[in-house]
């Protein structure tokens, strides 16, 4: 197991000015991602003063360039968002994202009859000046329509229609300026959290609140067709139904089974550890902590690190399955 080692991030801004190392003037740095959000996040508290002058400054414009890592190692590339100071305070907030931030505020109308998502992804990618990496290939062709989508969700949508044909799982992240979309698998050599090492709490949960262990599929009048259970959640939790209406002409029996895969007990954890930097939203982590009972491989959906007064923790949510961030905008386009 890697030893822990307080190392003070390095942050760079870029105005009219140059480029500029303003490590020091940063009492708190706060970066973030979840499974939810196209964009990482890199929220700062800067040290000013609205009545010293000898305090250092630096002009960070909005839509600056800034950068922040550990060591030689790049974590974040982005841009200034916003930012906020007040005459009684002596910190000034400041929201940065990475470029996912195009992606999200920018719309699109597309349509498609045979393209693959890697090609949507790369055309779109181009047309609005995000630059690409590297995409994972899927070979499945996507027939869909959009009006005014945002980027991020018809690039969701394509994958996740390619997800439905392959079983795979993807995920978009950035690199430094360049989008990756990556298939979601254990992380090799995997962060081990263990009680009385790194690991500091940790919270586990389940439920039944929601649970759906039966789905009796009738047709387009209401007819019973089929039912398919989970008989041994059943008799354990009791009955809990769906009905599912199966159109004229399909089967619905694999979509009843996917409701039922989706639908089980619900399991819910968290945990604040020691900071690491391969802890981040997609990665996979393998946590031993016996009063919970957890002891397995789990995959991030959300994570935050903060460096402040010295100390580098994280906050991560953890999901026991491996589950992506799913598209539905657009429709279909009919052959």
């Amino acid at each position: 197991m890697e030893q822990y080692q307080y190392v003070h991030p390095w942050v760079h801004v870029r105005n009219e000015d140059g480029e500029w190392d303003v490590s020091h003037m940063f009492r708190r740095i706060e970066w973030s991602g979840d499974v939810d959000t196209v964009c990482r996040a890199l929220e700062l508290e800067m040290i000013v003063s609205a009545t010293d002058p000898r305090l250092p400054y630096v002009y960070l414009p909005l839509g600056g360039g800034i950068s922040m890592g550990v060591g030689e190692q790049t974590l974040f590339v982005g841009v200034v968002a916003s930012k906020d100071k007040s005459t009684d305070a002596s910190t000034m907030s400041v929201s940065c994202y990475d470029f996912g931030f195009y992606l999200k505020n920018s719309r699109a109308s597309r349509k498609y009859t045979g393209e693959t998502p890697e090609t949507i992804t790369r055309q779109l990618c181009s047309t609005y000046g995000v630059p690409v990496g590297s995409l994972a290939q899927t070979g499945v062709a996507i027939r869909r329509k959009f009006s005014a989508t945002e980027i991020y969700r018809i690039i969701d949508t394509a994958y996740t229609l390619a997800s439905q044909k392959t079983g795979k799982k993807y995920l978009l992240r950035f690199s430094g300026r360049q989008l990756n979309v990556i298939e979601r698998t254990v992380t090799p050599q995997s962060v081990i959290l263990q009680q009385g090492t790194n690991l500091q709490t940790a919270t586990y949960g389940e439920s039944i609140e929601n649970m759906k262990n039966r789905v009796i599929i009738v047709d387009s009048d209401g007819n019973f067709v089929r039912q398919i259970s989970d008989n041994e959640a059943v008799k354990k939790y009791g009955l809990l139904a769906d009905v599912l209406t199966q159109s004229d002409g399909e089967d619905a029996t694999a979509e009843a089974r996917e409701i039922l895969e989706d639908n089980g007990v619900e399991q819910r954890a968290s945990v604040t550890c020691l900071g690491h930097t391969k802890l981040i939203t997609g990665n996979t982590i393998y946590i031993s902590e016996p009063y919970t009972g957890m002891h397995r491989t789990c995959w991030i959906d959300e994570d935050t690190h903060v460096w402040q007064a010295g100390v580098y923790t994280c906050r991560l949510t953890l999901n026991f399955k491996n589950e992506m961030r799913e598209g539905e905008s657009g429709s279909e386009v009919e052959t």
